[in-house]
């Protein structure tokens, strides 16, 4: 039996479309199959939407979000050593290991006392002796609502 070549067409020659360079940043040029294909490919459409300009961060966002995480961490660190519902720690201690007193991520209001958010913990700052101490508590997270019985 003879074998048979398969015989394809030059598909550069046979497209009315121009070669296009791929825009996910892999370079590649292709010739697309249809008038409105961007892509080589839906892989390489899909790299685009997940890695492209939209999803990037500036780096002043990336070391502000890096901070918050490590200043939750040491409250975290911190409020652990204490089996009561708030903490008082030196402030030294918590700037000793890289804490930031000005990233927080909201405040409230205790009374009359101003608490900074982070995420899952509220701190506040103050002096007392002429020695700087930082309170620190956590938030109430879990709401009850009673219902009213319409009997």
């Amino acid at each position: 039996m003879k074998k048979e070549e398969s015989i394809t067409p030059n598909f550069a020659t046979i497209s009315p479309h121009k070669e296009r360079m791929c825009p996910c940043g892999c370079e590649t040029m292709f010739i697309p199959r249809r008038r409105d294909q961007v892509y080589l490919n839906s892989n390489h459409a899909n790299h685009a939407y997940n890695n492209g300009k939209r999803k990037q961060k500036s780096k002043r966002q990336v070391e502000a979000e890096k901070q918050l995480r490590l200043n939750d961490k040491l409250l975290a660190k911190f409020y652990s050593y204490f089996k009561k519902t708030e903490a008082v720690v030196l402030s030294l201690n918590l700037k000793a290991e890289d804490f930031d007193h000005s990233f927080f991520i909201g405040h409230s209001f205790i009374g009359e006392e101003l608490y900074y958010k982070s995420f899952n913990y509220l701190f506040r700052e103050y002096e007392k002796d002429g020695i700087k101490l930082t309170k620190i508590l956590t938030p109430k997270t879990k709401v009850y609502a009673k219902r009213r019985r319409t009997d």
